[in-house]
């Protein structure tokens, strides 16, 4: 024979009861004039007696949430003195272009008004930090992140002191949960990705004769024909930043290149695939304008020569497609061109949980509404960006903006994204190599010099 219900199960049910009903008024479920299931409907509901809903209900009238109409029910009054809460959010700033990012929150604070939104702008630099450190003092609850930031927590080992483990979304593009996930668990949700493509202005190809880019173009295809659309003074046939972590690792990968460690964990260098790739990264821009491999200072100077038509090619990604909205021209997008194997570099933000935020319930309900499809597809309509959710980034319904017709290109060169940790590198020893090969790039140091200055860095690195 079963026993009575515990206290504590009657109690459980009477704090859902509560918790539901506040959840309702706060978030506008229940708007203030409507009046409440009557107390016999509630009880029945949570199984409890007419008493116990009477002493909930009591604590919602202190909150003045609710009242008393005598001889008609309970109606609603708002969120009364139920206290706001406040998430700190940190964020990429390029995000407010490149999905909507200001709008969408604003959207949550629309649904649940007792939630603010502390938006705090993320800089490279705050990542250079002890993260632990960082977390805890400017205590984030929830932080938008790349690979190279994610990379930073997992590097000291201490990611799951740090981060909430999370459940994996349903629906999201299976190869964007590996990267984000150590140990068997997700600590980064992904919110978009993008492939490195290449994009090109089809006036300027039209007015040269010359076929558009496919995906058979090697990179000597893309120098052949960027040196017939360049114009002294006038014109760079193509164009990128070079330096960019997204850009110049893509030579490594598309030769291939994966490094071994000696026993000390340290890079071996000495690969000819590594030699090669660096060679060719500076043989592209042999033959063009001498400063177009070094000229820009950022990847959006890429956008921005292409948008005044300064340049016919650019090296971009879909996120920086979002510099584009207005252009004036007809452009389009080709897949990467390449040199042993067509390989790209795939860039992706993920939304993440500070394991130690006050707030947990919150920041996973601001998580969960980035990721859901209604925001997944106003993404989709509205930017140019590609959203972590398969349904809606292949979505095909009527658009919203312009967009270059081979859009969805994407979808057929999936086989081809590729990680810089495929290489066995880490974002900081990728870091140093830039760093160290600046000076090659600028054609003020011959290859040997700079590579043997690389070993000793790399060495001093390690000893650090």
């Amino acid at each position: 024979m079963m026993g009575k219900p515990s206290r504590s199960t009657f109690r459980t049910r009477l704090e859902e009861m509560i918790a539901s009903l506040r959840h309702n008024i706060v978030t506008g479920k229940l708007q203030p004039g409507d009046y409440l299931p009557s107390e016999l409907t509630l009880a029945e509901q949570y199984n409890l007696s007419k008493n116990s809903i009477r002493k909930g209900l009591n604590q919602l009238l202190a909150q003045e949430m609710i009242e008393k109409v005598p001889r008609v029910g309970t109606r609603v009054v708002g969120a009364g003195l139920y206290e706001k809460l406040t998430l700190k959010f940190g964020y990429y700033p390029t995000l407010a272009m490149e999905a909507n990012l200001l709008q969408l929150v604003d959207t949550f604070k629309q649904h649940n008004p007792h939630i603010e939104i502390h938006m705090i702008p993320l800089s490279n630099s705050y990542f250079s930090q002890n993260m632990q450190e960082v977390m805890e003092r400017d205590a984030l609850d929830v932080l938008t992140l790349n690979l190279q930031n994610y990379e930073v927590f997992t590097d000291t080992g201490t990611v799951e002191e740090i981060l909430e483990p999370l459940q994996a979304k349903e629906g999201v593009y299976s190869f964007l949960l590996r990267p984000f996930t150590s140990a068997g668990s997700l600590y980064v949700q992904p919110f978009t990705f993008s492939p490195i493509i290449l994009c090109y202005n089809k006036d300027h190809f039209r007015e040269a004769n010359l076929p558009e880019p496919d995906s058979s173009w090697s990179w000597d295809d893309v120098q052949r024909t960027a040196s017939v659309l360049s114009q002294k003074n006038e014109r760079f046939g193509l164009f990128f930043h070079l330096q960019s972590i997204n850009r110049w690792p893509l030579f490594l990968l598309q030769n291939k290149v994966v490094f071994e460690r000696d026993e000390h964990g340290k890079l071996i260098l000495d690969n000819e695939p590594f030699r090669e790739s660096m060679r060719l990264s500076l043989q592209l821009f042999e033959g063009l304008n001498p400063e177009s491999s070094y000229l820009s200072e950022q990847d959006s100077d890429c956008e921005m020569y292409f948008m005044q038509q300064k340049a016919s090619m650019i090296v971009t990604s879909y996120y920086s497609l979002n510099h584009l909205r207005k252009a004036g021209f007809d452009y389009d997008i080709a897949p990467l061109p390449y040199s042993e194997e067509a390989r790209t570099q795939l860039v992706m933000i993920g939304l993440a949980l500070n394991k130690n935020s006050n707030h947990k319930q919150a920041a996973q309900a601001l998580i969960n509404f980035l990721l859901s499809d209604e925001t997944q597809l106003h993404i989709r309509r509205n930017t140019l960006s590609l959203p972590s959710a398969k349904a809606f980034a292949e979505w095909s319904g009527r658009e919203e903006m312009t967009r270059p017709s081979r859009f969805m290109m994407y979808r057929d060169i999936i086989p081809t994204f590729r990680l810089y940790s495929d290489m066995n590198v880490t974002f900081r020893e990728l870091e140093t190599m830039r760093r160290i090969f600046k000076l090659y790039w600028a054609r003020l140091d011959d290859f040997e010099t700079v590579f043997q200055r690389l070993k000793d860095a790399l060495q001093v690195d390690e000893l650090g």
